[in-house]
């Protein structure tokens, strides 16, 4: 009798738990919310960052359009302290939004407390440039990133922010493992791709999309040249431009758009020495190439949004660009490799010396203005672009 009483109950207990463990586990938490949400301020739903180039540009490419779930994931990546060897550290460190994606100060702080050798240089309108941040080319040169032009890809450009010992300080298996470990990767990576796979290839594909959606169309000068008659004839005052922006404008037109490009055409010079100093302790392609003629040669950046990109050289040694004009104006020093648009001939001693442009006190502030017509502020308020970590 004791013995039936026993299997009936054991029955039962034995039921009651095989019914307990058989049934429907509650649904489980939304994986965005569980993990993404509590770390960064993102939408589920990635924004646009497609990008129009103006019809009143010209010799400007347009190339692989930034896809908004790669952009996404590029942005957290380029926002990421984690990827860093003390976690301090994120590409966008050294380029803040706030500052046309530059650094405010000379010299960058990275890793450890460690100062940068160079200036870091302004983000921005990379699209118009060739796509991809330098996987397409200029006749049969390949666009050149960094300041001694050492880069010709995202890849080879975002590899030497993470393992630069003044910079991220890590190596790139050491990148990979911090992002297979923060807990929002995953979630990013398969809406990106498909799946939670983390690699190179990946990492700076997501970094080219996001980079390569930082867009500044919207400044003073865009809205002049769409009020054109012919945006391609420069010659004319620009509509709802200042006297002394006009100056400005015809001054850049005259002396300065043969290195830094027409104001709605892509540059034609990459790279020069531009006469910073007779001899270089930083010999910039000099150091890359060993050749002696490419000492004191570096990159030509861009002048979208120059006024908020200070200070400015390859070491930042101006802090205003008062100053720049004030160098290129009367202060340009004649040392080997100088580049030719910077020097004047003068046929009576046959000899060339360091040109000379002679401005008088107004056309110097002109020209600071009409650059001033540059600024797109739309791009340094874009919550697109902003830190997404909460």
């Amino acid at each position: 009798m004791y013995r039936i009483l026993f299997l009936l109950l054991a029955g039962f207990l034995l039921g009651t738990a095989c019914s307990k463990d058989s049934a429907p586990d509650p649904a489980p938490a939304d994986a965005f919310s569980r993990t993404v949400a509590p770390y960064l301020n993102l939408s589920a739903a990635a924004p646009s960052y497609r990008v129009s180039i103006p019809n009143y540009t010209k010799g400007l490419f347009q190339s692989v359009q930034p896809n908004a779930q790669l952009a996404q994931l590029g942005r957290v990546i380029f926002y990421d302290k984690h990827l860093s060897k003390d976690g301090t550290i994120s590409c966008a460190h050294c380029h803040q939004q706030a500052h046309a994606f530059a650094d405010p100060t000379a010299l960058s702080t990275g890793v450890e407390g460690q100062k940068t050798t160079r200036n870091s240089m302004a983000l921005g309108n990379i699209q118009w440039l060739g796509g991809m941040l330098g996987l397409d080319s200029v006749g049969n040169a390949l666009l050149p990133l960094f300041w001694d032009s050492r880069a010709h890809s995202v890849s080879e450009q975002s590899r030497g922010a993470f393992t630069n010992a003044h910079e991220m300080g890590l190596t790139m298996p050491e990148v990979l493992q911090l992002v297979r470990n923060q807990p929002y990767y995953p979630w990013l990576f398969e809406q990106a791709w498909g799946d939670t796979l983390v690699d190179e290839a990946r990492i700076f594909t997501a970094l080219a999309h996001f980079m390569n959606g930082i867009h500044a169309s919207h400044s003073r000068l865009d809205e002049a040249l769409a009020r054109l008659p012919d945006p391609f004839d420069l010659s004319s005052d620009f509509p709802g431009y200042s006297a002394s922006e006009n100056i400005g404008k015809a001054i850049y037109v005259q002396r300065c758009m043969s290195c830094h490009g027409s104001i709605n055409s892509i540059q034609k010079v990459f790279e020069a020495n531009n006469g910073l100093d007779k001899n270089y302790t930083d010999k910039g392609k000099g150091a890359i190439s060993g050749k002696f003629y490419e000492n004191g040669t570096f990159k030509v950046p861009g002048l979208r949004n120059i006024e908020f990109s200070a200070p400015y050289m390859h070491d930042g040694r101006f802090a205003t660009l008062e100053e720049v004009v004030e160098h290129y104006n009367s202060g340009i020093v004649q040392g080997f490799g100088l580049h030719g648009d910077l020097l004047e001939y003068d046929p009576l001693t046959q000899s060339y010396s360091p040109l000379r442009l002679n401005l008088t006190a107004s056309e110097k502030q002109g020209l600071v203005d009409f650059l001033k017509t540059l600024s797109d502020k739309e791009l340094i308020n874009d919550e697109r672009y902003s830190d997404p970590f909460r």
